[in-house]
């Protein structure tokens, strides 16, 4: 067990709802970890815990890729209107992820948050009952933690449900650590076959992602910030798997920017070695500060983040992002030419 005592608060939080009726979130859209904690937990909260009843949400929609492992945990989406008991948010690193559910903190000593982003226990209100520890790389790992705990005995969708969150939280294991690591075994123990599991996860690329990635890459700039190779690029839709795709090309960081009605969303991912070597974070050190900085929120993981703005134009986000990037690897960016 990676925090004993960490897991054993958590325990004594979640006695707070025995026998009540409880709502769990996610931050908006979903992903494997929040979504395999969240499974998770519902199990737990009514076998242990004696919760009379659970309800799930997602905020927004659920990504394409959220709702493969929905269908396949076979987890339904809820109606929270009307629910008058406790709410449990997790792996959502500000109140602003949860978006269209900021009426739960008219009581906000009734709301409960566990995640693995330390920026929460600044960014929630005064009474909400906080559980984070950024000890922990994944919620699915806390979750498997507890369960240690409770003596509680997974069964094969729950440790396959854990197994996703911490699969894709660490970047498919690229950064896993040997707690991480140890808990993936111990899961593969219990019947998950990681080959056969994950085949069912990965979705066909559908045309149209296919195009976005091919005009994120025509529409890159390419920079040099010491020694790294960085790209920043604007594209429609798909901006996540669009950065992704560029680090395939050769990025050691990459930047997708789309404009939506709400304002613009920016997704960044950045490769392993880069995050070792320079010790720096993009959910904490850049995606937060963009959200801040124009009028919206952002966070996530060391190599991967998103940041949503709502003031501001693209090139000025983009260009500020840039800017923070130079700032903390500690040279000016150079524009390369095509």
């Amino acid at each position: 067990m990676r925090d004993r005592e960490f897991i054993e608060s958590l325990d004594k939080g979640l006695y707070l709802v025995r026998g009540e009726a409880v709502a769990i979130l996610t931050h908006a859209g979903g992903d494997p970890d929040s979504i395999g904690a969240s499974y998770t937990l519902i199990n737990i909260l009514k076998k242990i815990y004696g919760v009379k009843k659970v309800l799930f949400t997602i905020p927004s929609r659920p990504s394409t890729h959220s709702r493969v492992l929905l269908n396949h945990l076979n987890l339904v989406i809820n109606d929270l209107k009307g629910h008058e008991g406790y709410f449990i948010i997790l792996d959502a690193g500000s109140p602003e992820q949860i978006e269209e559910y900021q009426w739960i903190f008219s009581d906000p000593e009734r709301v409960m948050v566990i995640d693995h982003h330390t920026t929460s226990i600044d960014s929630y209100p005064r009474k909400v009952k906080l559980y984070v520890s950024d000890k922990y790389q994944s919620v699915c790992e806390m979750l498997h933690d507890l369960a240690e705990l409770l003596s509680y005995e997974l069964n094969i969708l729950e440790a396959e449900a854990l197994f996703a969150g911490i699969y894709y939280d660490t970047v498919r294991l690229s950064v896993a650590d040997k707690n991480s690591l140890r808990v993936v075994c111990r899961l593969a123990e219990k019947g998950v076959n990681p080959v056969e599991f994950l085949s069912k996860l990965e979705t066909k690329m559908e045309l149209s992602e296919r195009i976005a990635r091919l005009k994120a890459a025509s529409r890159m700039k390419i920079y040099k910030i010491g020694e790294l190779i960085i790209t920043l690029t604007k594209v429609g839709s798909y901006q996540s798997s669009c950065a992704r795709s560029l680090l395939n090309l050769g990025a050691h960081i990459a930047v997708a920017a789309g404009e939506s009605d709400e304002g613009v969303e920016i997704s960044m991912r950045a490769v392993s070695e880069v995050i070792e070597k320079y010790e720096i974070n993009l959910g904490k050190d850049v995606a937060e500060r963009l959200g801040r900085d124009f009028g919206g929120h952002g966070g996530g993981h060391a190599a991967a983040a998103r940041a949503y703005c709502r003031e501001g134009d693209i090139d000025s986000i983009l260009s500020k992002c840039l800017e923070i990037l130079s700032e903390k690897l500690g040279f000016q960016a150079e524009l390369m030419e095509a």
